[in-house]
């Protein structure tokens, strides 16, 4: 009796030693997004831009750039330059899935002259499907979304002082995880004419809670983690919904998938109930776009493209 009594103190000792622990750790986690970051302010000033390679792709080159900026952001880059460019030339910066990253660059198959940046993430790869590895990579996860909108500033000086691009318009797109971080950005630099969302929507998480469903089966719990891990990433002041009003009188395309099995109904209304006109509503047929389903990834950019070389002073009306 003795022996399992000292076992029954030392079992409940450890147990409010992981408790107080985990509270700690998620402190240390909700702590950096109490105030809505700066992003003009984390922007910082561009110190370096250094060539990391570069390569012929049919009808152009490709070239990598690593970018640095005073305040110690670091992201990379990938730049599409057609050999052929229309007189009027567009810039489309892309801000892809998160598993996608530069690689995006390479399932583009034609640009149609437009010159093209497919800018990476500043925290790398999210290990979704291991929850140990996640847990251990949310502080440099965080760290690296709070840097994603001002890394978007921070590539488009360098875009604009570029000696061969002078572009006519901006256009900055955000595709699936890119689409819940890039309306901030293009609302705080006026430089950007035109914001695509693209497969995104608002509310992250109630869309993480749907990821969620088949491994947390504990509704209370599964909700709790969602919105935490929605929190640690600053949804509550970088996502879509709650810039996109802003963007007016520039306008806004969304465009989702009318068989998304990704995102829920209700957080692609979120979305599209925040916007204001001139917006337009577009829906591509199929599921979510994928890398590993070229057909989406070539759906999506001939529709951009379309747009973009196509009629670059198009007039985009409210949507029914």
């Amino acid at each position: 009796m003795l022996i399992t009594g000292k076992l029954l103190r030392l079992v409940g000792t450890m147990l409010v030693i992981t408790f107080l622990v985990a509270l700690l750790a998620i402190g240390w986690l909700l702590l950096p997004v109490l105030q809505e970051p700066n992003i003009l302010e984390r922007k910082g000033v561009l110190r370096e831009a250094r060539e990391a390679g570069e390569w012929r792709i049919p009808g152009g080159r490709l070239v990598e750039v690593s970018l640095l900026s005073t305040t110690g952001i670091e992201v990379d880059l990938a730049l599409i330059l057609p050999d052929e460019a229309p007189p009027r030339q567009p810039l489309v910066l892309i801000l892809a899935g998160q598993e996608t990253g530069l690689a995006a660059a390479k399932l583009i198959p034609d640009t149609g002259g437009a010159a093209v940046a497919v800018l990476g993430y500043p925290f790398g790869t999210i290990p979704h499907r291991d929850g140990l590895a996640l847990t251990l990579a949310l502080g440099r996860i965080q760290r690296g979304i709070l840097d994603t909108p001002p890394a978007v500033l921070l590539a488009l000086d360098y875009l604009l002082s570029h000696p061969e691009l002078d572009p006519v318009r901006v256009e900055l797109a955000g595709i699936s995880f890119g689409a819940f971080l890039t309306a901030a950005p293009a609302v705080l630099d006026e430089r950007i004419d035109r914001l695509w969302l693209i497969h995104g929507a608002g509310d992250p998480a109630d869309v993480i809670d749907a990821i969620l469903r088949e491994r947390i089966v504990f509704y209370p719990l599964r909700k709790a983690v969602a919105w935490l891990l929605a929190t640690v990433a600053s949804a509550h002041h970088l996502s879509s919904e709650h810039w996109v009003a802003r963007m007016t009188p520039r306008p806004v395309i969304v465009v989702n998938a009318s068989q998304d099995t990704v995102l829920t109904p209700h957080a692609i209304s979120v979305l599209h109930d925040a916007l204001r006109p001139p917006f337009k509503i577009l829906w591509t047929p199929g599921g979510h776009v994928h890398p590993k389903r070229p057909e989406s990834v070539h759906r999506i950019v001939d529709l951009i493209f379309q747009h973009t070389v196509a009629d670059g002073k198009e007039t985009i009306s409210s949507a029914p």
